[in-house]
């Protein structure tokens, strides 16, 4: 089987299919959580995602554009998968912790740490598909999001449909993505693992401690766009939660639109700074922000004339009295997609300090100001300190990324 890279073009092909069909069946799983268990449960599964995605960035240790970016290899494929080893156990050590302390009845603490495991998976195969993405074959990527998107969502459906449990039916969704990532991704990562490449305990703790600044971004990241949901979920209850919820499904779509097009740019970002092409670099991350902006709008106008329509066709007549949040939501969706590209670009140029410092003010400003813009906007209150907390960040890690290739051009 050839191993020949795949020009840029092609890889956002393949990223972008395979991540647009994986995506679009979570949202349907998400969607079928609402439509055939109602809206309580669908407040429990928004906990699981919310709680998941916190789990799952502790696990990712924010490696995987450092990896992809890392073309001069200071750090083997099989050192880069043992600390992701590493990160996994602290990730679920971490999950079980905060169960530990809050106070969750026993099934929705039962469902939080099913679903943990689900997140686990993706963080396993991540590292995979870090080595696949640097050799620039996305497209065993896209297969692989394809063959678990459809196999894992649609024993989920059935699982769910014959059980009404929402338990069981992320059991089932964990162990069959496990086993999915053993049967292809194990198999077609040895295509491009280098079995040559070396281990030691210095060199993975090394990798560790580099990378610790990017795993405490990814952290407190995932934490600015959880904290909101936690208090909304607090003040509220699970059912309001999972009415927010659903209505956000949808809305999600820009940044993950977003994130299929600049995903695979980091390699190429890095080799640009390696080879101080500053020119190419700069045009290209204005190409990719204009995509954004582009994007954005053409979704914000389709959100603006059929977000009430869409969101009753999809929920019933009870949602048209929420479809006032969709708007918001997509305006955190936009500024998100602007917060993750600069986020890609102060990986590449290795500026850790400038995101750890501008989310850290973000997360200030989210942990103050949630449980007050909540209590005086309603469900429409979690939008509102999410828009304010990403701009903040966004404001912050532009200065930054302007400073630090200012100061890369004079070296």
């Amino acid at each position: 089987m050839s191993n020949k890279e795949l020009s840029l073009k092609q890889n956002i092909i393949w990223n972008s299919a395979g991540s647009l069909v994986y995506l679009a069946l979570q949202w349907l799983m998400s969607y079928s959580v609402t439509k055939v268990l109602g809206f309580e449960n669908a407040g429990i599964f928004s906990l699981c995602l919310s709680v998941g995605n916190v789990v799952l960035a502790a696990s990712l240790y924010g490696v995987r554009n450092y990896q992809v970016s890392d073309v001069k290899k200071l750090f083997s494929d099989k050192i880069y998968v043992v600390a992701r080893y590493f990160s996994c156990a602290l990730g679920i050590v971490g999950a079980v912790t905060f169960l530990l302390i809050r106070s969750y009845s026993s099934y929705t603490m039962m469902c939080i740490f099913a679903f943990v495991l689900y997140k686990i998976s993706e963080a396993y195969v991540d590292v995979y598909h870090g080595i696949i993405q640097r050799n620039m074959r996305m497209d065993i990527i896209g297969k692989s999001f394809v063959l678990r998107g459809i196999s894992t969502t649609a024993l989920f459906f059935v699982c769910m449909f014959f059980t009404k449990e929402l338990f069981w039916s992320i059991v089932v969704l964990f162990i069959s993505s496990f086993i999915l990532i053993f049967i292809y991704d194990h198999r077609r990562v040895d295509d491009f693992y280098d079995k040559n490449s070396t281990f030691s305990r210095k060199d993975t703790m090394r990798l560790l401690v580099v990378c610790f600044p990017l795993a405490i971004f990814s952290f407190l990241t995932n934490l600015v766009a959880s904290v909101p949901r936690i208090f909304l979920e607090s003040i509220m209850g699970e059912e309001q939660l999972g009415i927010y919820a659903s209505v956000a499904i949808p809305a999600v779509i820009i940044q993950v639109l977003a994130n299929f097009v600049f995903a695979p740019m980091a390699t190429v970002f890095a080799k640009q700074i390696e080879d101080k092409d500053f020119s190419a670099f700069y045009k290209l991350f204005l190409k990719t922000v204009m995509y954004i902006v582009v994007l954005s709008g053409l979704v914000m106008v389709g959100g603006y004339f059929l977000a009430e329509w869409g969101l009753v066709l999809l929920f019933g007549e009870p949602i048209r009295a929420y479809a006032y949040l969709f708007m918001p939501i997509l305006f955190v969706s936009f500024f998100t997609a602007l917060s993750w590209l600069l986020a890609l670009i102060l990986t590449v140029i290795r500026d850790f300090k400038g995101m750890i410092i501008s989310t850290a003010c973000a997360l200030v400003l989210c942990l103050s100001g949630s449980a007050a813009s909540i209590r005086h906007y309603g469900l429409n209150g979690a939008s509102f300190i999410l828009i304010a907390c990403l701009i903040v960040q966004i404001i912050g890690m532009i200065l930054f990324m302007y400073f630090k290739i200012r100061k890369m051009k004079r070296q």
